[in-house]
């Protein structure tokens, strides 16, 4: 007679550490080494989101200033910093999917298990994209105004 493995499934939450745990070439099994793509990707799809959320944080405080300064300048940056925080965000679902797609290469889903992706992840994808538009009209906001304050700045010499 062979051994019958059943899998259990569960929902279990995970600790600051255990987040950054190593993810091994036959997963759960120690003696296997280390897969160090599949560990830096994890690490990756877990970090990105906190580094763009700064970013945008950093923006808006920089945004802030602008208004208060009335600066051209700090647009600029904010659009910047929006620009980066969008491909933190994409590098995060990039992350997340290649991830997913090398564990489902070493691992088959059990019969009951459906592997689609939820609304946090379809947020994820949505934002990327925002995060590029605010981006863009920082950015040509701060081109604009620029021309015009040169404009104004020319005729008042005139």
């Amino acid at each position: 007679m062979g051994e019958s493995h059943d899998m259990v499934t569960r929902c279990m939450s995970f600790t600051l550490t255990e987040q950054f745990m190593e993810k091994f070439v036959d997963p759960g099994n120690h003696n296997s080494g280390i897969d160090l793509l599949r560990t830096y990707l994890w690490r990756c799809q877990f970090l990105l989101p906190f580094v763009s959320l700064g970013l945008m944080c950093f923006g808006a405080l920089i945004g802030l200033c602008a208004c208060i300064c009335r600066s051209l300048y700090p647009t600029i940056a904010t659009g910047i910093l929006h620009l980066l925080a969008g491909l933190c965000t994409l590098g995060s679902v990039s992350c997340y999917v290649a991830g997913i797609e090398l564990l489902h290469q070493k691992l088959e889903l059990p019969e009951n298990v459906s592997g689609e992706f939820g609304w946090s992840f379809c947020l994820a994808c949505v934002s990327a994209p925002l995060q590029f538009m605010a981006s863009a009209l920082f950015i040509w906001a701060a081109h604009t105004n620029r021309k015009e304050y040169t404009l104004m700045k020319a005729y008042r010499v005139a």
